[in-house]
C-alpha cells in the first residue's frame, strides 16, 4: 500500500515537467530570433554583392573612358582633336545625347568662353536648333553655366537648366528637347582654357562620382592645351625654318608688316607678294618617305632662292625674300619698280627652276609648282589680307591645273564671298528641308538587269534654281552642315527604298546607295542613328548600302572597322566610293569587312575605243577578287566600255549609258511600268 508521500506525488506534476516545457519553449524563441537574423544578415550580404557588382561594373568603366581619353590625349598635338574626342566618348560612354566643347579666347580682364562646331549629337535634327545657338555663344564669366566654370574651376550638374538664371540658350534648348546639363572645365595648370558641356533629355540628378571622371578628363585634356602652349612659344622664339634655313612664318610676316608700314608711308615703290604651294608633294611623301620629301623640299628651297638673289641684281627691285611658311609652301615678297611685270618674270623663272628633275636617293623626282600673286595697294589695310588674297589666288590657280599662275583680282573676293552667302543659306535650307533626292540607275553588267540605285542629292535655293552636289557639299563640309544634311539624305533615301520595293515587280529586291560624309561617319551615334531610320521608315537593312570614300576609311581605322562591322552585322551592305583617287593603306582595305569597290568615274572617263588602257581598272579588278568583294564602275558611258569592263569580270555598273539621275516620281512610276 502507497505511503502518503508517494501519493502525494502522484496527485501533483513534478517540477522538472514545468521546467522542461519553458525550456522548450525559450529555445524555440531563440531560433526564431536566430533565424531571423540570419535571414536578415543574408539578405544584406545579398544586396551587398549586388550593388557591389554593379559599382564594379560602372567603376571599370569610368576607369575604361578615363584610360581611352588619356591615352588620345597623350598622343595629340591640337586641343580641338582632344575636344571632339573627349565628347565623343563621354556621349557615346555615358548615354548623354548631346555634347559641345568651348574655348577660352581673350587674355585677363577680356577672358570669354566662345562656342564653336565641335559637337556630338544623337539626332542631329532635333539638336540642330540648340547646336546653332551654341556654336555662336559668347559666355562672360558669371553664375550661370558655363560662364561660372571662371569663377569655379569644378563641374557643375545643373537638373533643370530652365530653372537657371541667366541661361541665354534656354528657348533653344527647349526647342532641342534638352533638360539637364553638365558644364566640365578644362584646365591647364589652374588656368581655364575650355569647357564640356553635355546636356540630357530628362531631369537627372548629380552622381558625384561622374562628376569626378569629368573633372579628370577636363585635366587631361587641358595636357594638350599646355603642349599646344609650349609649342606656340617655340616657334614664336624661333625665326628660322629649321628644315630649309629660310625665314618662317614668324619672320616673314614680320617683314611684310615692316614693308607694308613703309609703302603706305611713301609710295615711290610697289610690292607684291608670291604664294607658291608644290603639285603632288603629298605623292613623294607617300611613295618614297617623309625623309625623301624633306630633300626635295630643301632642294627646292635652293633653287628658289637662286631666283629670289638674281631678282635682287635687278636695279628696278629694291627688296626680295623667300621664306617657308609650312608644309610645302613657299612665299616671296617682293617690292620695286614696275612690280606687275616684274613678279610675272618671277613667276615664270620660278616654274622654269623646278623643271630639271631631283634626284631623290635611286628616284628621279619632278617638281613643279602653282602659284598666286596679289599687288599691293591701296584698298590693304593689313598685311595679313595681302597674304589671305594671294593665298586665294593660289588655289585658283591649282584648280587650274599644274604649274599655273594667277593674279588676284576682285572677282575672286566676289567668290569668296558668295562662299559666305552660301553658307548661310544652306542653313536656311536644312531649317526648311529644301533639298531632293535623284536616283540613277545600277545594273549588272551581264544581263543590264536593274539591282539598285544611287541616291544623289539635289538643292533647291529657289525657284528656278537646282544646284548640283559639287557645287556646294565642299562648303557644306567645311561649314560642318554636312552633318544634319547627311542625316537628311539617309532619312529620305530609305523612305524611297520602301516605295521602290512596293513599285518593283522585281522578286529581287532593289539596293539603294547613300553617300555618307566623313564628318557623319565619325558621330558617335552613327550607327544608333542608321538603326532609328530603319525602324522609323520601315526600310529592310537588306536594301541599304552605305558608300564611304577612302579618306572616312582611313582616318581612324579602328573606329571604322568597328562601326562597319556594327552595319555588317545589322545586314547593311558598305561600299568604298571613289576607289583608286585616295590613299587608304591595303593593311587597312583588308581589315574592313567591305562589301564592294566602286571604281571612280576618272579611270572610266578617257577609255576610248582608239586609245583604251584598262591596266589600272584591271589591277583593281583583281584586288577586289583577292579580297572577295564585289565591283561597281562608275561612268560608264558608251557600249565599247560596258562590253570591256564586262569582258574584265566587274559585275554591276552605272552611268549615262544606263540612265541619268532622275526624281523619285519618275523613277516609281517606270518601275511600275517595267
Amino acid at each position: 500500500m502507497p505511503n502518503r508521500v508517494d501519493l502525494e506525488m502522484s496527485v501533483e506534476p513534478a517540477q522538472n515537467e514545468f521546467q522542461t516545457a519553458e525550456y522548450l519553449s525559450k529555445k524555440c524563441e531563440r531560433l526564431e530570433r536566430q533565424l531571423v537574423r540570419e535571414k536578415a544578415i543574408r539578405l544584406e550580404a545579398e544586396d551587398i554583392a549586388e550593388h557591389g557588382l554593379r559599382d564594379l561594373f560602372l567603376s571599370r568603366e569610368r576607369l575604361e573612358l578615363l584610360n581611352r581619353v588619356s591615352s588620345f590625349a597623350n598622343d595629340c598635338e591640337e586641343p580641338r582633336d582632344a575636344l571632339q574626342f573627349a565628347i565623343n566618348e563621354i556621349c557615346e560612354a555615358a548615354e548623354w545625347p548631346v555634347g559641345h566643347a568651348l574655348i577660352r579666347k581673350g587674355p585677363v580682364g577680356d577672358a570669354r568662353l566662345e562656342g564653336t562646331d565641335i559637337w556630338a549629337a544623337q539626332d542631329q535634327d532635333l539638336s540642330f536648333p540648340f547646336m546653332e545657338a551654341s556654336r555662336t555663344l559668347v559666355a562672360w564669366p558669371c553664375a550661370s553655366t558655363p560662364g561660372r566654370l571662371f569663377l569655379e574651376t569644378k563641374p557643375t550638374w545643373v537638373t533643370d537648366i530652365h530653372a537657371q538664371s541667366g541661361f541665354t540658350r534656354s528657348s533653344a534648348a527647349m526647342r532641342s528637347g534638352l533638360r539637364s546639363s553638365i558644364s566640365v572645365p578644362v584646365i591647364m595648370g589652374h588656368e581655364l582654357v575650355g569647357a564640356l558641356e553635355f546636356y540630357q533629355t530628362d531631369t537627372v540628378e548629380p552622381k558625384p562620382e561622374f562628376l569626378e571622371l569629368l573633372l579628370q578628363i577636363g585635366i587631361q585634356i587641358g595636357r594638350v592645351f599646355k603642349r599646344r602652349k609650349h609649342a606656340d612659344i617655340l616657334r614664336e622664339n624661333a625665326a628660322t625654318d629649321s628644315l630649309t634655313g629660310l625665314p618662317n612664318r614668324l619672320a616673314f610676316e614680320k617683314e611684310v608688316r615692316d614693308i607694308f608700314d613703309l609703302e603706305h608711308q611713301k609710295s615711290d615703290f610697289q610690292s607684291a607678294l608670291i604664294y607658291l604651294d608644290l603639285d603632288g608633294f603629298k605623292l613623294v611623301n607617300d611613295t618614297l618617305g617623309h625623309v625623301s620629301g624633306d630633300m626635295l623640299l630643301v632642294a627646292m628651297a635652293g633653287r628658289l632662292q637662286t631666283i629670289v638673289n638674281s631678282f635682287k641684281e635687278l636695279t628696278w627691285v629694291e627688296y626680295a625674300l623667300l621664306a617657308r611658311i609650312g608644309g610645302d609652301e613657299f612665299v616671296i615678297i617682293i617690292r620695286g619698280d614696275e612690280i606687275e611685270e616684274v613678279v610675272k618674270d618671277m613667276a615664270e623663272a620660278v616654274h622654269k627652276c623646278l623643271h630639271p628633275v631631283h634626284r631623290i636617293g635611286s628616284s628621279n623626282v619632278q617638281a613643279a609648282a602653282s602659284i598666286g600673286i596679289a599687288l599691293n595697294g591701296p584698298e590693304y589695310t593689313d598685311p595679313q589680307e595681302l597674304m589671305r588674297d594671294a593665298d586665294v589666288a593660289m588655289y585658283e590657280a591649282k584648280s587650274e591645273g599644274t604649274e599655273q599662275t594667277v593674279t588676284f583680282s576682285s572677282q575672286m573676293r566676289t567668290a569668296a564671298l558668295k562662299r559666305l552667302d552660301m553658307e548661310a543659306d544652306l542653313r536656311v535650307a536644312i531649317n526648311t528641308s529644301a533639298f531632293e533626292l535623284h536616283f540613277q540607275p545600277i545594273v549588272s553588267l551581264g544581263d543590264r538587269k536593274l539591282v539598285g540605285y544611287e541616291a544623289l542629292i539635289r538643292w533647291q535655293r529657289s525657284a528656278d534654281e537646282l544646284v548640283m552636289p559639287e557645287e556646294f557639299i565642299a562648303a557644306a563640309e567645311t561649314c560642318g552642315l554636312i552633318v544634319p544634311i547627311g542625316t537628311w539624305v539617309l532619312r529620305e533615301a530609305c523612305r524611297a527604298a520602301v516605295r521602290f520595293q512596293t513599285a518593283s515587280a522585281s522578286e529581287t529586291p532593289l539596293t539603294v546607295s547613300i553617300n555618307v560624309a566623313l564628318q557623319q561617319f565619325q558621330q558617335p551615334h552613327f550607327v544608333s542613328l542608321v538603326r532609328d531610320i530603319l525602324l522609323e521608315t520601315g526600310a529592310n537593312s537588306q536594301w541599304i548600302r552605305l558608300e564611304l570614300t577612302e579618306s572616312a576609311a582611313a582616318t581612324n581605322p579602328k573606329q571604322a572597322k568597328r562601326v562597319i562591322e556594327q552595319l555588317s552585322a545589322m545586314g547593311i551592305q558598305v561600299s568604298i566610293d571613289d576607289f583608286g583617287t585616295g590613299y587608304s593603306s591595303l593593311a587597312h582595305l583588308q581589315a574592313m569587312p567591305f562589301n564592294t569597290i566602286k571604281i571612280d568615274r576618272s579611270f572610266i572617263a578617257k577609255q576610248f575605243e582608239n586609245s583604251a588602257d584598262w591596266s589600272f581598272v584591271a589591277a583593281m579588278k583583281q584586288l577586289a577578287d583577292s579580297l572577295n568583294m564585289n565591283v561597281i564602275v562608275e561612268g560608264i558611258e558608251s557600249e565599247f566600255q560596258q562590253a570591256e569592263l564586262e569582258s574584265l569580270g566587274c559585275q554591276f555598273g552605272q552611268g549615262w549609258l544606263y540612265g541619268k539621275p532622275k526624281p523619285e516620281s519618275i523613277v516609281i512610276e517606270l518601275l511600275e511600268n517595267s
